[in-house]
């Protein structure tokens, strides 16, 4: 592949801000957008790219996990652009258009703002975070899924890069800035995948083998497909091979498990005699070979309702524990000998 710069995005909508959310979603499943490229090259924290087949396959829209920390994002992107603009002295201007490549018509975007820098254009990404987070924007990093849809973005609009603002904090301290500088050869690859994706995958109705983490494979089946209880199936039998793997690695972990019991075993009587030593103390001072160590007790409160309380406030209080108390029905996977008969 040879990528043709030579070319202006075309304009699917004219302002999206028009878009009722159901219409804008809707539109999202008529092509790939920058938060997708992630999902189709396999390393998106979210979904997997079978939960993305299955919303442009289907038409559908994803679900609303994580709608508050979404809506938090969009209310705070003027913020994050002023302290841009205060820091910079640059003036960032909103589009606030669906665009597509002329050349590649899967690929979407509607980016959040624009920039001017030394006579190229530049996007605006603006991002928040928590501290949690923060790791993965570390020594002048960019997380990786991000990196992705600015990427994507690049292709799109046939610009010189993409500037990420993030805030993750309450002060001006908190504030990140990344510069992501357009690489051809990194977009070819990108661009080939996403291609492979929509035409091979969406629209000849194949749907892409899970290579993602265990838990988001998991978490993608459990959503997908909804337990139907009281009904067997048979089950095929290449599948014997899975059945072996499972119980041998169940019995395995169980080995471990038991091991690890031991050594807590050990553990806690190489601390007894320091715990009698410390004689109700909080803390106390030892040096070993030249270093300090400080052994002592750290003090977690955690408020709960016991079942008995729950018993008490159901009695006493049933419109306040209608509202509050939440019954979660959840399933968990077994294999084991069937029983005869």
């Amino acid at each position: 592949m040879s990528l043709n710069l030579n070319y202006e995005p075309e304009v699917v909508v004219e302002d999206i801000t028009e878009l009722t959310e159901k219409e804008w979603r809707r539109y999202r499943t008529f092509g790939i957008g920058g938060s997708d490229a992630a999902v189709v090259c396999g390393i998106s924290p979210w979904k997997t790219a079978r939960d993305l087949y299955e919303e442009k396959v289907n038409h559908i829209s994803p679900p609303e996990d994580g709608w508050v920390a979404k809506e938090i994002g969009k209310r705070l992107e003027e913020l994050v652009v002023q302290i841009f603009m205060k820091q910079t002295g640059l003036k960032p201007y909103a589009v606030r258009k669906m665009f597509r490549h002329p050349l590649y018509p899967f690929m979407l975007s509607n980016v959040d703002f624009f920039v001017e820098i030394d006579g190229g254009i530049y996007i605006i990404e603006c991002k928040t975070s928590f501290s949690y987070h923060m790791d993965q924007w570390e020594e002048g990093r960019i997380p990786r899924h991000y990196e992705l849809q600015g990427r994507h973005y690049m292709a799109v609009t046939n610009v010189q890069g993409v500037i990420f603002l993030c805030l993750h904090g309450n002060s001006e301290d908190t504030f990140i800035e990344r510069r992501l500088d357009r690489d051809l050869d990194q977009e070819e690859e990108l661009i080939e995948q996403e291609a492979y994706f929509w035409n091979h995958c969406v629209q000849m109705g194949k749907p892409p083998a899970y290579t993602e983490s265990a838990d988001l494979v998991l978490k993608s089946i459990r959503e997908r497909l909804e337990i139907r209880e009281k009904q067997q199936i048979e089950l095929p039998e290449q599948l014997s091979e899975n059945v072996a793997a499972f119980l041998k690695l169940k019995e395995k972990k169980s080995e471990l498990d038991q091991q690890s019991k031991r050594l807590d075993e050990q553990i806690k009587l190489t601390y007894a005699p320091i715990q009698e030593a410390l004689k109700g103390a909080e803390r106390g001072l030892l040096v070993v070979d030249g270093t300090t160590y400080q052994a002592g007790y750290t003090k977690r409160s955690v408020t709960s309702i016991n079942k008995q309380g729950m018993e008490a406030l159901r009695l006493l209080h049933p419109d306040i524990c209608q509202e509050y108390a939440k019954t979660n029905v959840s399933y968990s996977f077994y294999i084991k000998p069937a029983k005869a008969g």
